[in-house]
């Protein structure tokens, strides 16, 4: 007996939780009357660590982003494997990166929270480097992938194109992010918190962009089972 497995739906799970995490973690502290009425998209009243951590909310965010944590470890191997059949070569590095960058994000949320100098120390170690890692894990597979489109019909390469341009976004808010914050404009704090929710929402479109883009090459897993000996 076979046994298939569809990834894209783990890839879609990456890509919609941390969205409903936040957003959520947001409405609930909004709910409970200690998160400020405001469009954090556009005003920047809260960061997405803060409405996370205010009021209840923080069980909603860690319910939700630890098994998520998890599903990027597992969805890395995936994409690895997905690479090595499309380029014929080792992808163990994008692994790597992704799954140690899930790993820092475990490190973020465990600590979420908690006060303290060195607890804000590790959230924001963990914080970091989980966006870092993920996001070169991303670039890397941009790249093998670009290098092999020529094999990839249309669809998938217009999907490619949509993840290089979140590539262009990530590098234009880095940027504009280290620019406000070295102006020591008075709304420096607003503007980071605004490019934070952006930032976040643009790393969770890579993954369903992925998640189209392995439904149409027709990636699945299949295991069997050999009921005769069972």
């Amino acid at each position: 007996m076979e046994v298939f497995i569809r990834p894209y739906y783990i890839a879609w799970s990456i890509c919609l939780i941390p969205v409903i995490a936040a957003h959520g973690a947001f409405l609930v502290g909004l709910w409970e009357g200690v998160a400020r009425e405001c469009v954090p998209y556009i005003e920047g009243c809260t960061s997405i660590s803060r409405a996370a951590r205010e009021g209840n909310a923080i069980f909603l965010f860690r319910g939700l982003m630890m098994p998520t944590a998890a599903l990027l470890i597992i969805f890395w191997y995936l994409q690895a494997v997905w690479l090595e059949k499309i380029t014929q070569q080792s992808q163990r590095t994008i692994f790597i990166l992704g799954a140690t960058g899930a790993i820092f994000l475990v490190l973020y949320i465990d600590f979420l929270g908690t006060s303290g100098d060195i607890y804000r120390l590790l959230r924001r170690y963990g914080t970091t480097l989980y966006f870092g890692l993920t996001i070169l894990a991303q670039m890397l597979s941009i790249r093998s992938v670009k290098l092999k489109g020529k094999i990839l019909d249309s669809k998938v390469r217009f999907y490619l194109t949509l993840q290089f341009l979140l590539m262009v976004l990530y590098w234009c808010l880095g940027n504009a992010n280290i620019v406000i914050k070295a102006s020591g404009v008075s709304w420096a704090d607003a503007a980071e918190n605004v490019i934070e929710w952006h930032f976040a929402l643009y790393m969770s479109l890579y993954f369903g962009l992925t998640a189209m883009m392995w439904q149409r090459t027709g990636f699945n897993l299949c295991f069997t089972v050999d009921k005769k000996n069972g």
